[in-house]
């Protein structure tokens, strides 16, 4: 009797033993047919317009460049930012994502692939893109006999709360600020106003860069770049001057809405102006507006801008509107 226990409990074992090794077979022959996939792969699968896709993109560029990574969990990473790159309707599944970290977490991968992953996802999902986009305002000035052009080029890192405008005016199709001369240089305009250069101005040719000297391949544009709740930049209006001040120092937060930017001399050190900028996603087109406060919140004036599919001028990209 003994023996037969201890042949069926031996046959038990056994056949458990070959479970577990056909399981870790099977575990290791998924595994060995998942490739890396590299970032130009994952580029050429997006629409041009995909801002979202190219920020997964760039996750998988960048958990290419690691050096911390095997093989396996290098496949498995770009692999999963690749299916949400092609997969626009997946992107945000919170849970889904969720489920990712945990398990990456969990198995030991490098923090700094972790937060890859976090950062990109953040990229993509946060409703801080609501604002990126080539906003366009046709502003009327009496003084000028031409409707006047204002471009803002806005771009966002959500994973950094970075927000950055590229602004220039345009007159009849010119531009006339920032003014297209080099550093320390003025020029006259059409009136006979004589302008130099901006202290906010960089140069940009559409190659990702921000120049500091003109090479005859782009145009001048007034930066201004601030970090929701963090750092601040030093501003001067984007209108042309001969001489543009000391300018002030201008800091931006987000609202309780989680969607409104103030951006302005928040602290009322200098003369306690704001604006709030805003997209309206109800408005057909789609519609951003940047409304100047004095000191004692009262509305100065309020300018409207139309979404576009515009190539900018930074990296040369277009991208699609918010929706």
């Amino acid at each position: 009797m003994n023996k037969m226990i201890f042949r069926i409990s031996f046959s038990l074992i056994a056949l458990f033993s070959a479970m577990v090794l056909l399981s870790s077979c099977s575990k290791d022959d998924d595994s060995s047919t998942l490739e890396i996939v590299n970032y130009e792969t994952t580029l050429a699968q997006l629409d041009p317009l995909d801002k979202g896709g190219r920020w997964l993109a760039n996750g998988i560029k960048e958990t290419n460049e690691l050096g911390s990574l095997d093989e396996s969990q290098e496949a498995n990473i770009t692999n999963y930012l690749n299916d949400l790159a092609i997969n626009a309707e997946t992107r945000c599944d919170e849970s889904t994502n969720d489920a990712l970290i945990n398990e990456l977490i969990a198995e030991g991968y490098p923090q700094e692939a972790i937060t890859i992953v976090e950062n990109a996802i953040i990229r993509v999902c946060s409703d801080l893109n609501d604002h990126e986009g080539y906003w366009v305002a046709d502003v009327n000035n009496p003084t000028v006999p031409f409707p006047v052009k204002i471009i803002n080029d806005m771009h966002i890192d959500a994973a950094t709360n970075r927000a950055t405008v590229y602004a220039q005016m345009k007159v009849n199709g010119q531009v006339i600020s920032p003014p297209q001369v080099e550093p320390g240089e003025c020029t006259t305009l059409m009136n006979g106003d004589t302008v130099c250069f901006h202290p906010d101005a960089v140069y940009l040719n559409g190659s990702g860069e921000e120049l500091m000297q003109g090479d005859g391949t782009g145009e001048w544009w007034v930066k201004h770049s601030w970090q929701l709740g963090g750092e601040g930049y030093q501003n001067w209006e984007l209108s042309p001057q001969q001489d543009y001040g000391e300018g002030l120092w201008v800091t931006g937060i987000l609202l309780q809405d989680g969607m409104t930017m103030k951006v302005g001399d928040l602290d009322g050190s200098h003369i306690g102006w704001y604006n709030l900028r805003e997209p309206h996603l109800s408005n057909t087109p789609v519609t951003y507006t940047v409304t100047r406060y004095n000191a004692n919140d009262e509305p100065q004036n309020v300018t409207t801008f139309e979404c576009t599919t515009e190539i900018s001028a930074f990296d040369g990209l277009a991208r699609s509107c918010p929706q």
